[in-house]
């Protein structure tokens, strides 16, 4: 992992909306609800405890933020232009009213199993090429102190394949800040490599075989929930409490009638726990204590002509770092999103000197495929920004280079 960090500088004055959003009935935090400003191409997502920030130009003058999350009812939220303010939103779940459905077991753990049996059925077989846009960020407190961005080429294997993925840099660019970095140098290595080894499609995060997996995991059902019109069973997870290994809890969304896993929430049970470190510290000074506070991760698939593809990742990481003989810890977060632009059945070509390996540090690298003309008005990283509203400022480049490969 990588101190990396960056230096925002903008002509345009800016005010804040911050909240949080929440459960209606158990208040439960909703991580990862999408915020949408109205008329507006300004969004986001909140974090694993529910927060969210939208830094909104001064000059726009919408009014109306657009709450939404899956299997819960949207809200609109009126806020007033320029001002800064913070706004508390609760979400209650949004009603069933489906038309018939096949019936499935209701053992949560069998529909797991049936989920990743199915696997070779409902995802492609064959190579992919996929465009994807990637960013890591980390801060430290609540302050960022490095961030990279990157527009990759990847040749994914076909699912059930023992084929590596391979991952090629187009663009890239990255920023930092050196006032925010003290004795502390921190490397983020191998964040695309990582993007893409929590698609539980291709490998499947439980770490075991799913014909001894109810020995290692406990499953219950949740609540369903509706998307798009289509029906998809919950199914909550967690390792059973005598296994010493680290291993995960969450809860995989199962589309009803192909038993897809279309969307997966997890986290490693690194909470307490020194074997954490073993994961995730590579290297670090004998006299710095590091300790990993949580791991979230999640991924999204979409259909197309019914059959799924990996869509996007996120993955976040807390630690705390203290020397020894220094009274107070610095707290760091590790984030890492990966979202897929285009899928083609037509492989491109990865040339050597731009391909990174799981080793790589992707800071390192970003000097040598940096191209300002390639961002346009896209000049600025803004870290608050939803990966879908950076997506949208650069799709137009992204059109033209699919044109010309053509």
């Amino acid at each position: 992992m990588l101190i990396f960090s960056f230096n925002v500088v903008s002509a345009q004055e800016f005010y804040s909306i911050t909240g949080k959003v929440l459960d209606a009935s158990s208040k439960r935090q909703l991580s990862y609800a999408s915020i949408q400003l109205i008329s507006t191409n300004i969004s986001n997502v909140t974090n694993s405890e529910g927060n969210f920030v939208l830094k909104v130009p001064t000059i726009l003058k919408a009014d109306t933020l657009l709450i939404s999350y899956l299997g819960y009812k949207t809200q609109r939220i009126i806020i007033t232009p320029g001002l800064n303010q913070k706004v508390n939103i609760t979400l209650s779940p949004s009603d069933i009213n489906l038309k018939p459905i096949t019936i499935r077991p209701q053992d949560a753990t069998e529909l797991m199993i049936m989920a990743l049996n199915r696997i070779d059925r409902n995802y492609h077989v064959d190579s992919k090429q996929i465009t994807g846009f990637y960013r890591e960020m980390i801060k430290k407190g609540n302050a960022y102190v490095s961030i990279n961005e990157a527009v990759l080429d990847i040749n994914k294997s076909g699912y059930g394949s023992y084929r590596m993925d391979q991952i090629g840099i187009y663009k890239a660019r990255g920023n930092y800040d050196s006032n925010r970095i003290d004795t502390l140098l921190v490397k983020f290595q191998g964040g695309p490599h990582s993007a893409l080894e929590i698609d539980v499609a291709g490998d499947p995060f439980l770490g075991v075989e799913p014909i001894i997996m109810k020995e290692y995991y406990d499953f219950k059902l949740s609540t369903p929930v509706t998307i798009d019109n289509r029906y998809f069973y919950v199914v909550e997870f967690n390792q059973k409490p005598f296994i010493s290994d680290i291993l995960f809890r969450g809860r995989a969304y199962i589309e009803s009638e192909s038993m897809a896993i279309a969307r997966i929430e997890f986290n490693m049970n690194v909470e307490d726990n020194p074997r954490a470190n073993t994961f995730f510290i590579k290297k670090k000074p004998s006299n710095l204590k590091m300790e990993v506070v949580s791991a979230a991760y999640l991924v999204n698939y979409k259909e197309i002509n019914g059959i799924w593809h990996f869509d996007y990742s996120r993955t976040e990481v807390k630690f705390n770092a203290k020397w020894d003989k220094r009274w107070f810890k610095s707290n760091y977060t590790v984030m890492s999103e990966l979202a897929s632009t285009e899928i083609s059945d037509r492989q491109r070509r990865i040339e050597n000197q731009s391909r990174i390996k799981s080793r790589d540090i992707m800071s390192a690298k970003v000097q040598d495929f940096t191209d300002e003309n390639f961002w346009g008005g896209y000049n600025i990283i803004e870290p608050d920004a939803s990966i879908e509203s950076v997506i949208s400022r650069i799709i137009k480049q992204l059109s033209k280079r699919y044109k010309e490969s053509q």
